[in-house]
């Protein structure tokens, strides 16, 4: 079997190239020829998976002028999310892992119309479970978890209904339960109950630090990753009222990421680069935005790089569409 370091040491040697495009049988026989004794089923099996080792590779070796690398995703809006596998080829190489907001919908209190119920308990469950399978395929070093205006509908919910008595004794969203505390999902009907133990407490021992900021922002060397309540409908000037609300605050920055418009794309005013980071929801499934003659959602996420200074690497920083 062809070891990492063996394919490594072809890479280095060009005698493995990732595009090329020969056939099994012809990369077996010249690899051969050069005195690597590996079958073709060996080849076929191990050139599926080049792509992604070269890349592992090349990020080890060739960023030296890399200080982090971060994965921004946001809006996946649990339980209408697309599946964690879109992330995957992400894994090993990133630092700092950022739920930019509206990880859940919490689609039972919305005010939406809506054709069937998932049950906030529900969400919480398939949340949690999502959050933790991401954190493991992707292994970063920190996880940065920001609040989405989605997530707020709870506390906005249990407002309008609880006197200040109960409130005080209420979470402000189902992140607060699904991090910090952990929650019990009890069925009275059969007289059980199910604990669910804080993501915290999870990644404990595994050398992952959870930061849960407990608001809509956070901010990772000099960008600031945000999930704001207000939107506004023309491309990206969602992101230049942050910018300007961030600059009014004396924030000091050269770059702002935001979840919260499902929409892709970037620019640059005023020295600041803007990017608007998408959604990681199924489509075809959320639809709050039908028959709003509204631009389309679209689907994506962000890889930023930083260099040491905490300003982002342009030419090493995308906009993954999906």
């Amino acid at each position: 079997m062809i070891t990492y370091q063996e394919v490594k040491d072809l890479v280095k040697s060009k005698l493995i190239d990732k595009t090329d495009s020969r056939s099994f049988e012809e990369l077996s026989e010249y690899l051969f020829g050069e005195g690597n004794c590996f079958c073709e089923s060996e080849v076929r099996k191990r050139m599926y998976g080049m792509q992604r080792l070269v890349e592992i590779i090349e990020a080890s070796t060739n960023d030296i002028n890399i200080s982090r690398r971060i994965l921004s995703i946001s809006d996946a809006h649990i339980p209408f999310n697309l599946s964690p596998g879109i992330f995957k080829q992400y894994s090993g190489m990133v630092d700092i892992l950022i739920f930019n907001g509206d990880i859940l919908d919490c689609q039972s209190i919305s005010k939406f119309p809506r054709l069937y119920r998932i049950s906030l308990t529900e969400e919480m469950i398939r949340a949690r479970k999502y959050m933790t399978d991401v954190i493991k395929m992707i292994q970063p070093k920190t996880v940065y978890i920001n609040v989405g205006n989605h997530e707020k509908r709870l506390g906005k919910y249990l407002s309008e209904r609880l006197n200040d008595d109960l409130m005080r004794i209420m979470p402000d969203n189902p992140l607060d339960l699904i991090i910090n505390d952990g929650f019990k999902d009890k069925d009275r009907e059969n007289k059980t109950e199910t604990y669910y133990s804080p993501l915290k407490e999870v990644f404990k021992d595994s050398g992952i630090d959870i930061i849960y900021t407990g608001g809509w922002y956070c901010m990772v060397g000099n960008t600031i990753f945000a999930h704001p309540l207000s939107y506004s409908s023309g491309m990206l000037k969602t992101t230049e009222k942050a910018t300007d609300y961030f600059l009014r605050k004396n924030r000091i920055f050269t770059s702002v990421v935001l979840g919260h418009t499902h929409k892709l794309g970037s620019f640059i005013q005023g020295g600041i680069q803007m990017y608007e980071q998408g959604c990681t929801c199924d489509l075809s499934r959320l639809d709050y935005a039908d028959g709003m003659l509204t631009l389309p959602n679209q689907n994506g996420f962000i890889y930023i790089c930083q260099d040491i200074d905490g300003n982002i690497i342009n030419e090493k920083t995308k906009i993954v569409k999906i």
